[in-house]
């Protein structure tokens, strides 16, 4: 009887140890290492960039402007999204409520909205829908431009796939709910545009930053910003910065906006009529505050807005009323998302774990700056020929992330064997990707100086 048991008992083991060879056969593979440049991706993107003919979106008056936010605050606690280690954990407590803010810009000629949402990401769920429920408001998905402030203490819930393991199971109430809001928030920034005048600009908080790639990598410092004047005399302003909002803890379930929220706060107790922020290349960088925590939300909010007000920049008044949007299909390889240094998942697997969206680059001229939306973690470290460029063309620019699609962090290309969060396990398109990005990038910016 005993032998027939331990029988058995090896019999089931040996079993497993098939099926599991089985699954790691069919499910991981060494890593390919093809760099994007050589994959089909490369060819078929450059050609569709080099055919580009962007409307110079020339305007029969000047700009006139208007601006809303709305509430997003659930009527009860939902998961957090931005550590995958609380595993769908809702929040506990409402820190900050979370909101939705857009600006709408209006040439005579052009229209587009800005938007910013207090959220993580835009959800690839929530753009899928608004690219449905936008043309309701005279509105479409491409003149409309997306992003995030990326708080790490914001609602989940809206993800498909393996990820909702992490930020909670997907619920469709959710993703309309922030959809609905969205097209809401727009509508009443249409209705209540005036004439304005736009100014852009930029200026370093060197001390909130710092690379957390490389302890001694370079960073992208720059607080970029938009300042609007409307004829009532009201003040906005939109402000795009680097460095990562993960003041909190993982273990803190407080529903939060993090600095960026107590960023717009003290703008508005400033003297601004409305202030709104977007991620900008926020991969590679983090906040850099004595301690973490509270406190860090705090001397985040006040180093920023201090340097700001203390060096106040010189803005650029846009003399040009050209007003043009791009959103651009963004060809990618196939995924290598690293398990380990020399293996990956196969990317059949990948895909039924994260889902298959199509991704987009998206690009907005207004005046000489051009915004420029990626759906990544893109790497601080990688915008200074962006920069270059912008500079040498007259132009400025404003690289932000999160614009309704995600794939992972884009970095610098000599770290993609880097042992690192960001380069082992959320660099997921193989070696080559921020030079293939930054062309990208470079081209679009190329095109809309014309």
């Amino acid at each position: 009887m005993i032998k027939k048991i331990l029988r058995g008992i090896v019999i089931v083991l040996v079993s497993l140890i098939v099926l599991a060879g089985i699954f790691l056969a069919i499910s991981v593979k060494p890593l390919s290492r093809t760099l994007t440049q050589d994959t089909p991706a490369y060819t078929t993107m450059m050609h569709r960039l080099d055919s580009l003919h962007p409307d110079a979106g020339k305007g029969i008056h000047g700009f006139y402007v208007g601006f809303a936010k709305e509430n997003i605050t659930p009527s009860h606690p939902v998961s957090l999204a931005g550590y995958g280690n609380r595993l769908g954990k809702p929040y506990t407590s409402v820190r900050d409520s979370i909101y939705v803010r857009a600006m709408v810009i209006d040439n005579g000629t052009h229209r587009v909205a800005i938007v910013s949402a207090d959220l993580l990401i835009i959800p690839p769920t929530v753009t899928v829908l608004l690219e449905k429920q936008l043309p309701g408001i005279d509105f479409s998905i491409n003149n409309t431009f997306l992003g995030a402030i990326h708080t790490h203490n914001s609602i989940g819930n809206w993800a498909e796939g393996a990820i909702g393991i992490m930020y909670g199971d997907y619920e469709d109430s959710v993703v309309h709910f922030i959809a609905d809001k969205i097209v809401h928030c727009i509508a009443k920034a249409a209705g209540n545009v005036i004439p304005a005048t736009i100014r852009s600009g930029s200026v370093s908080v060197p001390d909130a930053v710092r690379n957390r790639l490389i302890d001694t990598g370079t960073v992208d410092s720059l607080l970029r910003v938009v300042e609007v004047k409307r004829q009532d005399s009201t003040r906005l302003i939109l402000m795009s910065y680097t460095a990562h909002a993960t003041c909190l803890f993982s273990r803190d379930l407080a529903l939060s906006r993090d600095y960026p929220g107590e960023l717009v706060d003290e703008m508005e107790a400033s003297g601004y009529t409305f202030a709104m922020f977007m991620a900008g290349a926020v991969g590679s960088h983090r906040s850099n505050p004595p301690e973490y925590g509270e406190p860090c939300i705090d001397w985040m909010a006040h180093t920023v807005h201090n340097t700001f007000a203390s060096k106040h920049p010189v803005l650029t008044l846009q003399t040009d009323s050209s007003l043009s949007m791009l959103r651009i299909p963004l060809e990618l390889p196939p995924s290598e998302a690293k398990i380990a240094e020399d293996w990956q998942l196969r990317p059949w697997l990948f895909e039924a774990a994260f889902g298959e969206y199509q991704t987009y680059l998206t690009a907005l001229r207004i005046g000489h700056l051009v915004m420029i939306g990626t759906p990544c973690d893109y790497s601080g470290q990688l915008t200074a020929p962006l920069d270059s460029l912008a500079a040498h063309e007259g132009l400025q620019v404003m690289v932000t992330s999160f614009n309704g699609g995600y794939i992972g962090y884009i970095t610098a290309d000599q770290y993609y064997d880097r042992d690192h969060y960001e380069t082992r396990l959320m660099n997921w398109y193989g070696p080559g990707n921020g030079a293939y990005m930054t062309e990208c990038l470079l081209k679009v910016v190329d095109k809309l100086k014309r």
